[in-house]
């Protein structure tokens, strides 16, 4: 078992994903990205799924080193890793409706409702500075159980969220959304590190080139 946990906290710890969309849901979606030109999947197999889930949060490190070791390989995990990208597929399909001003599809609202019923724990309260607040304690005995705070962050998408703030990211390259939450929603980029220095740096070229060009006629 030693051996398998190492194993699963180096999955953990070199696997890089994207959290620069304000949701969940839309993190989740962004497992799927546009890498020198071609489509890669961020996901593919039950323990990148689970190291996604570790570095959202929904998982402390230790407990989703264990749940690798326990079920990476069992025929459980693969129906859950199906399921998982099943799931991706109609968030996806759904937010891009959504950015493109269409409706919700039946389809993806009984998804959705379907994974938050799968949604285990117990409600508890707590002191805080100004009284009590009540939290809900997720349960995640079962791998399947993950799909249960995706699927409730899409509905909070829905129920609360402005659809005209959904964004693609503007780069030809790249099919990664956000949820635009700056001041005058003007956000144009998936992260101004990457896809925002790109665009900046290639306007500079074309500037420079044309500036050359009108020396050359004078």
């Amino acid at each position: 078992m030693r051996k398998e946990i190492s194993k699963a906290s180096e999955i953990i710890e070199t696997t890089e994903f994207f959290f620069i969309a304000g949701n969940l849901s839309l993190d989740f979606i962004n497992t799927q990205i546009i890498e020198n030109g071609a489509p890669k999947d961020l996901l593919a197999d039950f323990a990148d799924f689970a190291a996604w889930t570790a570095a959202a949060d929904l998982l402390e490190k230790s407990k989703a080193e264990k749940l690798i070791a326990d079920w990476s390989g069992r025929t459980e995990a693969s129906a859950v890793f199906a399921q998982a990208l099943n799931f991706r597929k109609v968030l996806r399909e759904m937010f891009a409706d959504l950015a493109g001003g269409k409706a919700v599809g039946k389809a993806a609202i009984a998804a959705i409702n379907h994974k938050i019923q799968n949604q285990s724990g117990a409600v508890e309260i707590r002191q805080t500075e100004n009284g009590f607040e009540k939290l809900f304690r997720a349960d995640f005995r079962e791998p399947h159980q993950l799909l249960a705070p995706i699927a409730e962050s899409a509905a909070d998408f829905l129920c609360y969220g402005n659809p005209t703030y959904l964004r693609k990211c503007e780069s030809r390259d790249c099919i990664l959304y956000f949820y635009d939450t700056t001041k005058n929603h003007s956000r144009r980029w998936c992260s101004m590190a990457g896809c925002g220095n790109r665009a900046k740096a290639a306007a500079f070229y074309q500037r420079q080139q044309k500036n050359l060009k009108n020396k050359d006629k004078n």
